[in-house]
């Protein structure tokens, strides 16, 4: 929250508009999110664009208080429960937009159909890029459903960014998979870079009526077999609308819906 307090007084003196406000949200919590949106809800505020960032990637083995693997659930369950139960005032407030953020390390990882939580065995790669798969699937399905109701979705790839988002990881691992070499020191995007995808697939005019693309680089991602040395490009899992709906039933089950 102290972090978040010190954006809001940067963004204070630096804009006309003063009208900046945080709250608190914890992504291991179900519990913590649905009290989040109920304190949203009775604020009465309008809901024009929400934004579902990553919270965690490639971390130790471990589960949430609410007893799922805890990548799928800060970086997908969350959002998707924190979506549903806002829905109504994003239905309210239309034309809005959901965006969703996810990872080019969705190629890493489809859904794990047999065994969603890892529990038989644990790949830390595997379950981010499952994690991130979901993401894209969430954001088909949800404008599949909702995109006719003035509500669309979109999830993107904002590019290599070094943020906290590294920090269970190792100089060394990261030098192994070579993220430093002179190839690829000039694919990663500071922090203003990393946000432009998700500004634009907030605010971009040119994105209605494309409800549900996967998006990079300020504009709509190829699909189709990939080169594993590319940092682009949209999997052909990440497209399976069978797997979409799969996803969203157990989704629905896993949070309470």
């Amino acid at each position: 929250m102290k972090k978040g307090a010190d954006v809001v007084a940067d963004i204070t003196k630096t804009t006309s508009n003063p009208n900046v406000e945080v709250m608190e949200l914890h992504q291991d919590s179900l519990q913590s999110v649905r009290k989040f949106a109920d304190e949203y809800i009775q604020r009465k505020l309008p809901l024009n664009i929400l934004i579902c960032n990553a919270g965690i990637m490639a971390c130790p083995y471990q589960k949430t208080e609410d007893g799922f693997e805890s990548q799928l659930a800060v970086n997908h369950l969350s959002h998707f429960l924190l979506t549903m139960l806002l829905l109504p005032v994003l239905k309210a407030s239309k034309p809005s937009r959901v965006i969703v953020v996810s990872s080019i390390a969705h190629r890493w990882g489809n859904i794990n159909f047999d065994d969603v939580n890892f529990e038989k065995s644990y790949d830390k790669w595997k379950a981010y890029g499952q994690a991130k798969t979901a993401n894209i699937l969430f954001a088909k399905q949800f404008s599949k459903l909702y995109a006719n109701e003035g509500v669309q979705a979109f999830s993107l790839h904002p590019g290599a960014i070094m943020s906290g988002l590294q920090k269970d990881l190792a100089k060394e691992e990261m030098d192994a998979m070579g993220w430093f070499n002179e190839e690829k020191k000039e694919k990663w995007k500071n922090v203003e870079e990393g946000a432009s995808t998700t500004v634009w697939a907030a605010l971009a005019p040119e994105l209605n009526g494309k409800a549900g693309e996967y998006l990079e680089d300020c504009a709509i991602s190829s699909k189709g077999e990939l080169n594993e040395s590319d940092w682009a490009g949209m999997a052909p899992h990440a497209c399976d609308m069978k797997t979409a709906e799969w996803l969203w039933d157990l989704s629905g089950k896993m949070t309470g819906l």
